[in-house]
């Protein structure tokens, strides 16, 4: 290869790099600085080949109203949104330039069939899982958006719950499902907890005790309930002889970006960004064979996470931390 084609070859190798870094940069910005937001979708399960299952979202916000009619195809529009019922973001304007004011908005394109493409259309779950969105009643997205519109999608809602494909299908109905607590004095006997999960997952009110599976990057536990301001104690149980791990409760989306910043505060700080309002509590850096405590007051009815963001554990190890809201009748089952 002569040195021309040479320069050419690895020119064109350093501006894909660098474009994927930027891409990369980007989306990492929306998602530290961003505004989450909930939308409803109606999702499709298409299969690919080489990338595994993917859900096809079509967004409600996509259909264009009469009053900007007619359209053409590559057209921009800037979608004013606002927070509906049920914390569902509605559109309600629809605008041809960038708007002026500090309202949240997402910019999209028309696209073939004449709705609005945001780039946020297309969700991977692992191979042979894209049945559980396609047979869900209830999906919504949850995206986060920057000030400038552009949007990335960082979590499907499924019937409910962050989606997970360990979770079976009827968990939103064993939820439901789930007895009030016994009458004072009132001994349970054995078995009659009822996880929610799909693995051993830990049905609880106030008092938890949450275990690492070994040496395998999992918590043994995969969601806990809590009713709202009540004092909460947590034990930590690091059975692991290799790794440290930690736990940390977060908001809805956001267990993969308070990790990423977690990795910037460093061991000192437990892997843990100080100060951060998406924290609602964490234990200490956990050393193998070690156990932990936290303390803290259970925030308001909602959809919350936990995590270890020591860097790279955030992946596979997380789970759902839920706050039932008792003027349901939804509450969990205590403990013996």
């Amino acid at each position: 290869m002569s040195p021309r084609l040479k320069f050419a070859f690895w020119a064109t190798v350093m501006g894909q790099i660098i474009l994927l870094l930027a891409f990369i940069a980007v989306k990492e910005n929306t998602l530290r600085s961003g505004t989450s937001i909930l939308l409803k979708t109606t999702p499709i399960d298409p299969r690919s080949v080489l990338q595994g299952d993917f859900a096809i979202l079509d967004y409600e916000i996509a259909e264009l109203p009469d009053y900007v009619r007619p359209v053409r195809q590559g057209e921009s529009f800037y979608v004013e949104l606002g927070e509906g019922p049920e914390g569902v973001w509605q559109a309600f304007v629809y605008l041809r330039e960038k708007p002026d004011s500090d309202a949240v908005f997402i910019k999209g394109a028309v696209n073939s069939r004449g709705r609005l493409g945001f780039g946020i259309d297309i969700f991977f779950v692992p191979e042979g899982t894209g049945h559980i969105i396609e047979r869900s009643r209830d999906v919504k997205a949850l995206v986060v958006v920057s000030s400038s519109g552009s949007a990335v999608l960082e979590d499907l809602i499924v019937d409910g719950f962050p989606f997970d494909p360990r979770r079976p299908p009827d968990a939103l109905e064993r939820q439901k499902q789930i007895p009030p607590p016994p009458p004072e004095g009132v001994d349970l006997p054995p078995g009659r907890f009822r996880p929610l999960s799909g693995r051993d997952g830990l049905v609880g009110v106030d008092e938890f005790q949450v275990e690492v599976v070994g040496l395998e990057l999992e918590f043994r536990h995969d969601v806990m309930f809590a009713l709202p301001n009540e004092m909460i104690l947590v034990t930590f149980d690091n059975s692991s002889s290799v790794l440290p791990h930690n736990l940390v409760i977060v908001r809805l989306g956001s267990k993969d970006a308070v990790a990423a910043d977690g990795i910037t505060a460093g061991p000192t700080n437990d892997w843990v960004p100080p100060g951060d309002t998406r924290v609602i509590a964490n234990t200490r850096l956990v050393g193998p064979g070690e156990t932990g405590e936290m303390r803290f007051m259970a925030p308001q009815p909602g959809l919350y996470q936990f995590v270890c963001t020591f860097p790279g554990h955030n992946s596979t190890m997380f789970g759902d931390f839920i706050v039932l809201d008792e003027s349901e009748g939804v509450v969990p089952q205590r403990k013996p």
